[in-house]
């Protein structure tokens, strides 16, 4: 019996070379027996043909060496996935644009890359004229290197989990516009998944021949234009010209895009940014910390130029200094000089201890296109109101502050630092907030630069709050477990692991076992240490 699929296709190949007329006599006439048996043999020769082409299809993906993954598992829903060491969002997003396009080149589709209105994703356009071809190989694609495809617009999700090696998740293909293939991935510790979020689009634009110049008309709005000549050159272009989570470096392999299509995005960020991170802690769970905020920035935050760690105490053995790390010695509060750090970026995120990335971000959030900065707001309450930095704060620019601002990692500008300096602002002094027994309020430092930044037009705070947990928090494992199943978190802020509280709570150990599981991909910036059960028990 035919399968549904090559039946529908049947009918609709039927009513389409057989004109109305012959088929309302046909029904009176033909016994419906005959109908369905010529039906039936019109699905079977076009199942037939549809399985010879798919399998030249197969055979294409698999000469060209594509879908290639350390092993396979299963996702937590069920759904096959694929196991990479050294998994990172940005290789993620790589390997799904080089499959794909891999994939249509070795079908000879051509295809151009499209900056789409939803930053996340990447999305390849291809003439509908190519629909029947794209369709065979990517699902050959799909049957080699395991994924997921849905109906994007018009939206259809009830294919989610069928994997696109199979017929009838296809079946919305026929009148969708658009469409997005999906894999999912880990590393081999199971505990960070890539894919959902991500993913490649496929748009499909039609031809428009009513001017003198063809065009092609997109199927939807994206963030330059929608109608573009036919007959436009390709360009090769950076990926992080198309989405600003990608990594900005010039190593990485261009894509194709059409000359029309090399256009600043409103939101690009075109100077360089640094990451500073502060080491004070010299003990187990500080080289945690640390650890974690370097993956934190491997993992999420790809963009970044050089990570500047201000050493005040002596570094961990681990870390690696090369051309994208730096270490330098400093001593007590070297915070406020920060703008003094040899080679330090005009711009740059300054990470306490304490302070991580929870997902990927752009540096859209953090900076404006024109250098300034866009600090996070934070609460404000009556104790907040009357502490020192406020009064410092308005000592130096006779403003009044009306607002806090969050814990967690936060934009500099170092020419805000220096022209603070200049205007006599004093230092004031800093407390080591992970020996505090309670949460602390606006770090003095963050509200005295941002507000000056503020004051001066350099700085527009705005953003997403941090999440901020004490180790002394009772029941803080479940907090932790709800931030590992979500990953929904931009900023994370841990204070209190250096108090009594924490320790002989278990607070501290539950912690650093967190970031274990939320940061399992090494960095880049440290020598490969193996870790043991017992290490990760006794971190306190």
């Amino acid at each position: 019996m035919p399968n549904p699929t090559s039946m529908s296709s049947a009918v609709h190949v039927y009513r389409r070379f057989v004109p109305q007329p012959v088929r309302s006599a046909a029904a009176t006439t033909v016994p419906a027996g005959v109908r369905r048996k010529v039906k039936g043999g019109l699905a079977r020769t076009l199942s037939r043909r549809e399985a010879r082409l798919h399998r030249r299809a197969l055979r294409r993906v698999r000469r060209a060496g594509l879908g290639q993954s350390e092993r396979r598992t299963t996702a937590p829903d069920g759904r096959v996935a694929h196991v990479h060491s050294g998994l990172t969002v940005d290789l993620a997003r790589r390997l799904d644009h080089d499959l794909v396009t891999h994939a249509l080149d070795a079908a000879e589709v051509p295809w151009f890359a499209v900056p789409a209105l939803d930053d996340r994703r990447l999305c390849i356009a291809v003439e509908v004229r190519d629909k029947g071809t794209v369709r065979r190989v990517l699902r050959a694609l799909l049957e080699e290197h395991t994924g997921y495809v849905v109906s994007v617009s018009p939206s259809a999700g009830d294919t989610r989990d069928v994997p696109g090696s199979h017929m009838k998740a296809w079946k919305h293909y026929g009148r969708a516009r658009v469409i997005r293939l999906t894999w999912l991935r880990t590393d081999p510790t199971e505990n960070l998944w890539v894919g959902e979020d991500q993913g490649i689009e496929i748009e499909f634009w039609t031809a428009n021949t009513d001017l003198p110049q063809e065009r092609l008309i997109g199927p939807r709005p994206n963030r330059v234009q929608r109608a573009v000549p036919a007959e436009a050159p390709g360009i090769e272009i950076g990926l992080d010209r198309l989405s600003g989570y990608c990594d900005i470096d010039g190593d990485m392999e261009p894509t194709i895009t059409l000359e029309n299509f090399d256009v600043v995005r409103l939101e690009e960020i075109s100077f360089p940014v640094d990451a500073v991170l502060l080491w004070q802690h010299p003990t187990p769970w500080g080289e945690e910390l640390l650890r974690a905020a370097l993956r934190s920035v491997h993992q999420y935050a790809p963009w970044i130029d050089v990570v500047h760690v201000v050493a005040q105490a002596e570094p961990p053995a681990w870390l690696k200094p090369d051309e994208r790390l730096s270490v330098v010695r400093a001593g007590p509060g070297a915070e406020w000089r920060l703008d003094q750090l040899p080679d330090v970026a005009e711009h740059f995120l300054l990470m306490r201890p304490g302070a991580l990335l929870g997902r990927p971000v752009r540096p859209f959030d953090y900076f404006t296109p024109s250098g300034g900065t866009r600090p996070r707001r934070g609460p404000w309450n009556a104790s907040e109101s009357f502490a020192e930095w406020v009064r410092a704060a308005y000592s130096a620019t006779g403003r009044v502050t009306g607002h806090g601002y969050a814990a967690g990692p936060q934009p500099y500008r170092a020419d805000t630092l220096t022209r603070l300096g200049e205007a006599g602002a004093r230092s004031l002094p800093l407390a080591n907030h992970q020996a505090l027994s309670t949460v602390p309020g606006t770090h003095p430092m963050d509200g005295m630069v941002h507000h000056f930044g503020y004051v001066a037009g350099l700085a527009d705070p705005s953003g997403e709050a941090s999440v901020v947990l004490h180790a002394a928090l009772p029941g803080i494992g479940t907090h932790l477990e709800r931030l590992l199943v979500r990953r929904d978190v931009q900023q994370l802020q841990f204070f209190g692991l250096g108090t009594e509280e924490a320790g002989f709570g278990g607070g501290t150990n539950a912690v650093v076992r967190f970031l274990h599981q939320y940061y399992p991909v090494p960095s880049v910036f440290e020598y490969d240490r193996p870790q043991t059960d017992t290490e990760s028990d006794n971190h306190s």
